[in-house]
């Protein structure tokens, strides 16, 4: 037993266990390895995305709330990044198409008109949304099925190890301890590995899932934010229209 254990705890004498392993058990593992390191990848580099769409989401929503539309506009394509930015970019570019209709209104279609602004102006910002919520959840389904797929792969590189532990066994005829060990170690470095594979990439899918709900909130509440605004510039736009 003592031997079993210093051999797992040991890390030459772990990578002597695997390149002595059988050649399934040797693919299993590597196919964690690189479920593993593409999991990590994702984990990175959507890291790095969140970061980048918190940062230009604050700076430009303190522009937009100390700036005009106009102004706003103006400096939009400095926030790359900004969700917030992408679903404004959006709306100004629908309002500026149809403002014009605005500029000398009929006083008895105006408040059609505005109305029908405001409809496209909904549709608008709903696309905007859903595309940038689509593009916050991207690669997250990879995240979902390495932590889905690991455990099962690990465990049959654990089957196997058993297997070749118990065909150690019936061609030996020796039930010792040290007939069934390298099967035995295979087996358990399949389901170390599995693990290792999956729990990081469960709690980043986790953590990064909870991340696009708020960002999906922050979206809905500008969106609102922004509606507000744009309806209060056109009905002063009417109001001295109408003067």
């Amino acid at each position: 037993m003592g031997s079993v254990l210093a051999q797992l705890t040991d890390g030459q004498s772990l990578l002597q266990v695997v390149l002595e392993g059988t050649l399934i058990g040797q693919l299993v593992l590597v196919s964690l390895l690189l479920l593993s390191s593409l999991s990590w990848a994702v984990i990175i580099l959507k890291g790095l995305q969140f970061y980048r769409f918190q940062k230009d989401d604050q700076k430009f929503l303190l522009l937009f709330r100390e700036s005009s539309l106009d102004q706003t506009y103006k400096q939009v394509d400095t926030f790359p990044h900004s969700s917030l930015a992408y679903i404004f970019r959006k709306a100004y570019q629908e309002i500026n198409q149809t403002y014009r209709r605005l500029q000398k209104p009929s006083s008895q279609h105006s408040e059609a008109t505005v109305s029908l602004l405001n409809e496209r102006l909904q549709r608008v910002m709903e696309r905007s949304y859903n595309e940038r919520y689509s593009y916050s959840e991207h690669r997250l389904n990879i995240l979902a099925s390495v932590s889905g797929a690991s455990p099962y792969i690990g465990l049959f590189g654990t089957v196997l190890g058993v297997i070749d532990a118990f065909q150690g066994i019936g061609i030996s005829g020796i039930t010792s301890l040290a007939a069934v060990a390298p099967g035995i170690s295979e087996a358990l470095i399949a389901t170390a590995a599995g693990l290792l594979a999956a729990i990081p990439a469960l709690m980043a899918f986790n953590h990064y899932r909870n991340r696009v709900r708020n960002l999906g909130g922050q979206m809905r509440d500008f969106s609102l934010e922004l509606t507000n605004r744009i309806e209060w510039v056109l009905y002063e736009q009417l109001a001295q229209s109408g003067k």
